[in-house]
């Protein structure tokens, strides 16, 4: 299967650079999977197609200011996007403009210095030798928007680039499909008989990079912590409506953690590293709500896989017709059967 099945043309001036004014008020486009009808709907009407004992899951990890600049020994201003810690005082990063430094080199951040360890991958291993991420993240920390969005943040979005149940922090980008999720909304999933569990997934970097080959299959996809407790194990497995999930990351989450031979999902803290691309047979997620995704990307393999390619094009192209806005800050699907209110 090649890539340039699941490519269409995206208008520039379709990426949303910013959030809405108010969370709750994008666009919702209604997919049917089975009959692949149509209707466009707002976001804050998500808790009208809630039925008794439906479980939402939500990813509640929380996107660091982990974009930060510091000076190399030269006086060179360079990028430093901090990825994962792997220990104490110690992060496995990117660095922008990488030419300019060299291991052991000492890059400084006012009041605070790190020390280039090795070179791993793309990336690099660095040690705090004064100060530490939290310091670092809360005085001169930057929210790592998506390079899509080609603009500088601002002090807004430490707020809008995170949920409003954002509480375990890790990720470097945030779980788009829940943006604009509002206390109300929530409020109303559980009114109407719904059951919210949360899971987490920490978003990395790996989820913007673009698929290279041609043919899908031989993409490596990348690899992100997820946790998912047994109390939310358990509610899931109990389940006796359907289950929602609330972006990519929870579906990825929660198809990784789904035992084959024990036809349950189970609980689990480490990588997943699971590739979800058609023809993949879903075992757990009945309901997706997500975003409109990039033309190159794992993501929209994941909902091409979960709808079916054919509807994802109908759905895409009605989406560019009505000028819906795409990915992080822009509007939302979603997908299911038997959605009737």
């Amino acid at each position: 299967m090649n890539i340039s099945e699941f490519k269409y043309n995206l208008p520039e001036e379709l990426i949303a650079k910013y959030p809405p004014t108010k969370r709750g008020t994008t666009n919702l486009l209604v997919l049917e999977k089975e009959s692949g009808d149509i209707s466009h709907r707002k976001y804050f009407n998500i808790p009208e197609y809630i039925k008794e004992g439906d479980i939402v899951v939500l990813n509640e990890t929380k996107v660091l200011n982990s974009r930060t600049y510091f000076l190399t020994p030269k006086g060179k201003r360079v990028e430093v996007l901090f990825l994962e810690e792997r220990g104490k005082d110690t992060w496995y990063c990117l660095i922008g403009r990488a030419k300019n430094v060299e291991i052991s080199n000492i890059l400084k951040c006012e009041d605070i210095n790190i020390e280039i360890s090795s070179r791993e991958g793309n990336g690099f291993l660095v040690k705090f030798l004064n100060g530490n991420s939290h310091t670092l993240f809360e005085k001169y920390g930057h929210t790592p928007l998506p390079p899509y969005m080609k603009r500088d943040d601002e002090s807004s979005d430490r707020e809008r680039y995170n949920t409003v149940f954002s509480s375990i922090p890790g990720a470097v980008a945030a779980p788009t499909a829940s943006l604009n999720l509002t206390n109300d909304i929530l409020d109303n999933i559980e009114k109407r008989g719904g059951k919210i569990a949360k899971i987490e997934l920490k978003v990395g970097w790996g989820t913007f990079a673009p698929i290279r080959e041609e043919n899908i299959e031989e993409h490596e996809i990348h690899r992100e912590y997820i946790s998912v407790s047994k109390e939310v194990a358990d509610i899931i497995n109990g389940c006796k409506g359907r289950v929602w999930a609330f972006g990519t990351t929870v579906a990825r989450t929660l198809e990784s953690i789904y035992s084959e031979k024990e036809k349950k999902v189970l609980p689990y803290s480490g990588y997943t590293d699971l590739y979800i691309y058609p023809g993949y047979k879903w075992k757990v997620v009945d309901i997706l709500v997500t975003n409109f995704h990039m033309p190159d990307s794992s993501l929209i393999l994941l909902v091409s896989s979960f709808a079916g390619s054919k509807n994802i094009k109908k759905a895409y192209a009605q989406a560019i017709e009505n000028s819906y806005k795409f990915l992080s800050y822009g509007d939302s699907m979603l997908i299911g059967a038997n959605l009737s209110k």
